[in-house]
């Protein structure tokens, strides 16, 4: 059986993460074909360097059906993380139609595992008060899929492909992100100090839910070790869920470095310059009113012993309050 994961989105931050964690599975000796438009990229070019040859690329794109047939051929498994931030103009009907067109060319190849990357329902779980397009992008290919696995349609279908052979991984936005697109400020405490700030429209007693990119890449893994047990399911995962003053008390006991979070409202978030300010907005009122789905911790713990909190990936990573590479683009998060 062929041992090639296909990845779509691997040169994001994401799939990075994805391919970092199947290299690493030392069960499973993975080959990586990811799909770029440009393979001579020079983050490209530095996967293939690190990767003792396991890694290669596919030019094409989401659009051309024929690079995702030439992708997906013969391999065992195929992760697909599609990006809202790139399809452009009408971004929720292009991000649905980019994951339901794989879905479609992987059940033609005959895939054996196909794991959907999706974020929670937000206009469904607000009972449509509150849309965040990205989230709903990638949430409207997991309710195709629900449709797919649900009795009446599998009565119409004889194959039950999407019963045994496709996985959901719901995600949160990512911890790293407070290396990047939420980056603390330096500057004078409330209580002189100098120190960090960060920074967001989330004040109060509201909970931000995030994960850490090395978990993804760890269900990712185990996900397509098992595809017996894991085919068919939808697993929501996180890693952890805090106040952000408890971000800010978190980062200062692990870092020796004075820190607090400083509110913003949404208007100086609206004027703030953060690009797709509007989504991303709503991004927080959807964890600020309290309409996120809520993970359970020990369980996924369970299935992956090594899931972090943010305290320690504070200390796995050594963050500090730098910048750091994470996103391809500043929004993608």
């Amino acid at each position: 059986m062929s041992k090639t994961i296909a990845i779509i989105g691997g040169t994001g931050a994401m799939g990075r993460a994805v391919v970092n964690a199947l290299l690493g599975d030392t069960d499973n000796e993975w080959l990586i074909k990811i799909l770029t438009r440009n393979t001579n990229s020079e983050r490209a070019n530095n996967m293939k360097e690190s990767s003792s040859g396991r890694i290669s690329f596919v030019t094409g794109n989401l659009e051309d059906k024929e690079s995702l047939e030439t992708l997906m051929k013969g391999v065992y498994g195929v992760f697909s993380n599609t990006n809202f931030w790139s399809a452009g103009e009408k971004s929720v009907a292009r991000e649905r139609s980019q994951g339901l067109r794989a879905l479609e060319v992987a059940e033609q190849t005959g895939v054996e595992l196909f794991i959907h990357s999706s974020l929670d329902a937000a206009s469904n779980l607000s009972n449509g008060a509150l849309p965040v397009p990205h989230y709903d992008a990638k949430a409207s290919v997991e309710h195709e899929i629900d449709w797919h696995r649900s009795e009446e349609f599998f009565s119409q279908k004889e194959n039950g492909w999407y019963t045994k052979h496709v996985s959901v991984l719901v995600t949160e936005p990512y911890i790293e992100n407070f290396q990047s697109i939420f980056l603390p400020e330096p500057g004078k405490l409330k209580d002189g100090r100098e120190g960090l700030i960060f920074r967001g429209p989330l004040a109060g007693d509201a909970i931000w839910q995030m994960v850490a990119l090395d978990d993804i890449g760890a269900f990712a893994r185990i996900m397509f070790s098992d595809a017996k047990t894991w085919g068919g399911r939808t697993l929501r995962i996180g890693s952890d869920a805090l106040k952000m003053s408890e971000v800010a008390a978190k980062f200062e006991a692990v870092t020796g470095i004075p820190a607090e979070y400083s509110p913003l409202s949404d208007e100086e978030f609206m004027a703030s310059g953060q690009p797709n300010a509007h989504d991303v907005l709503n991004n927080f009122l959807f964890y600020r009113l309290g309409y996120a789905a809520p993970r359970d911790y020990d369980a996924l713990r369970k299935i992956y012993p090594g899931l972090h909190s943010f305290e320690s990936w504070l200390r796995e990573t050594g963050w500090r309050g730098k910048a750091g590479d994470v996103q391809k683009d500043a929004i993608s998060g």
